[in-house]
């Protein structure tokens, strides 16, 4: 970890390290993983970089297009691979995001140097902050952004001050939703702090936000009411049970009656395995930390309220929570990384063990000085695991686990498909650009989409669904397509729970990868 006999350091020193050290990190599974990339959806950036757009129509200006107008231009400039661009992308992000940790413990909490540069040094350990990195650069992105405008929201002395709110604000709001929604409640938060304790109302910070609340409400709006656009595609969606928002708004779903690649339960008991079996991989470990060094802040108080009321709402009112329970709980690492590290000082910094004050009802919890060292030894170690160590047998869940797998992989070292595999699924496609006709179609799995809007050559057409594969069939068919193909593994991987059809059948091979075509 980190030694704490370190000569005083200033604090841009400091800043400085705190990025290199999350930059470096996060650079290592990258490393490893060369010359393939790694995360579920890294896949999707590079494909939407290699399109060359960031607007698709006007109204796209009140989405997240933030890091795509990063992305793009900056494909467009260097016309490098763009999965060799991602791979320093990443570590950039995280770099930023460990900083950002660094500027809002020493602006924000007050804290001194050390540290500061020790709950950076934690954050980029963690699983939680890890998984998020490995495929979620808009939400790294947007939360990255957040740490350095949450600040201004407490402290403004000047209106140099209330001008960098204004513009940090309103990057955040462009530049993902989840942390847009964090900021509002966090300023909401602090009005109902104001109006209960009959303080004076922040209208100096109502003001400086006002312009990211009027995008934020456009992207409200435009989300329920889409513009009327057409984009030309080659792309025809087979509709197969995908059901992602039964009975609610967009944003509220009920769990009970979801279904989607990730989401879909057929009991509430099995919710909450998955809920409970989720947050005890990520936290289980230092969760006593977080209890010990639980402090009341203003601004931490509504960001961890938000997120554990999206961690662990679905259990509460399982028919009417809020959508993805599972990233609200990934994006609880920000705030627990504040309330542990305190903990961890409070203990290094008394002789005896430490009671968990702050929370009087965890009274009872007591922790030593070699516990909590024991404890943030652990944590690197899982997170340094969690970089290097291969797949666990293949599989891309945790040991199997059939409770996080669908939420959290075993290792840093995938992505859609195992990295030995990804030669083969290009090579694939790139076998149909040449056997393809007017005539033919390709059956395309959702986890193979974005390979193909990356490869596949827009003249050909390919049918996208998600779980039915025969009704994907049967929708080539029904269109007239005289030659149908499909891609998948040619051996059972046990990945994603789909047998080919013995009606497919092989005609070409690539490793594991192989081109099947319909008789």
């Amino acid at each position: 970890m980190m030694r704490l006999s370190l000569q005083n350091i200033g604090f841009r020193r400091g800043f400085f390290l705190a990025f290199v050290f999350g930059f470096m990190v996060r650079l290592v599974p990258e490393v490893l993983s060369f010359p393939y990339p790694i995360g579920f959806d890294t896949v999707y950036y590079a494909a939407r970089m290699k399109s060359g757009v960031v607007w698709y129509h006007w109204s796209s200006l009140f989405s997240t297009w933030l890091v795509y107008a990063v992305l793009v231009p900056l494909y467009s400039l260097t016309e490098v691979d763009p999965f060799l661009l991602l791979k320093v992308i990443g570590p950039l992000l995280y770099g930023g995001s460990a900083a950002g940790i660094y500027y809002f413990a020493w602006r924000g909490l007050s804290w001194g140097v050390k540290k500061c540069l020790f709950a950076s040094i934690f954050f980029a350990f963690q699983l939680a902050a890890l998984g998020i990195s490995w495929h979620f650069y808009r939400n790294l992105f947007g939360l990255m952004l957040l740490l350095f405008a949450l600040p201004f929201l407490k402290k403004t002395e000047s209106w140099k001050e209330l001008a960098l709110l204004a513009v940090l604000s309103l990057l955040v709001v462009l530049g993902h939703e989840y942390a847009s929604v964090a900021m509002l409640a966090m300023v909401l938060g602090l009005v109902a702090s104001s109006f209960l304790k009959r303080e004076k109302m922040p209208y100096r910070v109502l003001m400086a936000i006002l312009p990211a609340l009027i995008v934020f409400v456009g992207s409200i709006y435009f989300r329920m009411f889409p513009a009327s656009f057409r984009v030309e595609t080659n792309i025809i969606r087979v509709n197969d049970g995908f059901n992602p928002h039964p009975g609610g708004l967009f944003f509220l779903v009920d769990y009970l009656s979801v279904v989607t690649p990730v989401d879909h339960y057929a009991s509430y008991f099995e919710l909450v395995s998955n809920v409970v079996s989720l947050f005890a991989l990520l936290y289980l470990v230092w969760l006593p930390l977080v209890l010990v060094g639980f402090f009341r802040d203003k601004i931490l108080d509504g960001w961890a309220t938000l997120l554990l009321v999206g961690s662990f709402g679905c259990l509460v009112v399982p028919f009417c929570a809020l959508e993805y329970w599972h990233r609200w709980m990934l994006m609880l690492v920000y705030p627990f990384t504040f309330y542990a590290v305190n903990g961890f000082w409070r203990v290094l910094k008394s002789r005896d063990t430490w009671v968990a004050s702050g929370l009087r009802w965890m009274s009872w919890m007591k922790i030593s000085r070699k516990s909590a060292i024991g404890i943030s030894g652990v944590t690197v170690l899982l997170g340094s695991l969690f970089m290097t160590w291969p797949l666990i047998s293949g599989r891309y869940g945790l040991l199997g686990a059939s409770t996080t797998w669908k939420y959290f992989p075993s290792t840093m070292q995938s992505s859609s498909v195992p990295l030995q595999d990804t030669e083969g699924t290009v090579k694939a496609i790139e076998w149909l650009n040449g056997h393809m006709t007017d005539g033919s179609a390709v059956l395309v799995h959702d986890v193979f989409f974005y390979w193909n809007e990356l490869y596949l050559d827009e003249d050909h057409t390919a049918i996208l669904f998600t779980n039915n594969l025969e009704e994907a069939s049967s929708l080539a068919l029904e269109n007239g397509f005289s030659s149908v193909y499909f891609v998948w593994w040619n051996e059972d991987i046990g990945w994603y729970g789909l047998t080919v059809p013995s009606d497919f059948v092989s005609v070409f091979e690539s490793g594991r990868i192989s081109v099947f075509q319909i008789l």
